[in-house]
């Protein structure tokens, strides 16, 4: 089963709904959708709007594959998981308060996460996380590397 989840930003996310729809109709594997404030007509995935971080839990555990959008929240969490993602960002203003792509841009340059930066290509990103090797991040890094970057801004 691939998950996909647009989160619980208020703001529509349409461009991922309908890529997720497309690789839907696509493949034989169960697609399930937490669509969140997006309105899409959904035909051959799943979807639902919200449910319970429980429910949340295991539909990523259940899940081969999980698409989501850029939060940091829910990468994290998945990433713990060792789950492999691909991460559609949602551009700035339109689709959320800020820029996703510098975050995701980032992860997929540590190897973290496949990230999918033209929705018109998520067939391909899927297939190559279904054999990417995913580096784990450590919880705490955080801290790290805000240190270094403060350091380096301050020199």
């Amino acid at each position: 089963m691939i998950f996909a989840s647009l989160g619980t930003m208020d703001m529509p996310f349409v461009r991922m709904a309908r890529a997720v729809e497309i690789l839907a109709a696509g493949t034989e594997e169960e697609v399930i959708v937490q669509t969140g404030w997006t309105s899409y007509e959904y035909k051959y995935a799943k979807a639902f709007k919200f449910c319970t971080k429980d429910e949340m839990q295991q539909y990523i555990d259940r899940a081969s594959l999980l698409i989501m959008q850029g939060g940091w929240g829910a990468i994290s969490e998945a990433m713990e998981k060792r789950k492999r993602m691909v991460i559609i960002p949602r551009h700035d203003q339109t689709e959320h308060i800020h820029d996703q792509f510098q975050l995701i841009r980032k992860l997929d340059e540590l190897g973290c996460v496949v990230g999918c930066f033209d929705e018109k290509e998520l067939p391909a990103c899927i297939e190559k996380a279904r054999s990417f090797k995913f580096e784990q991040l450590d919880k705490g890094n955080a801290e790290i590397l805000i240190r270094e970057k403060l350091n380096e801004w301050m020199k």
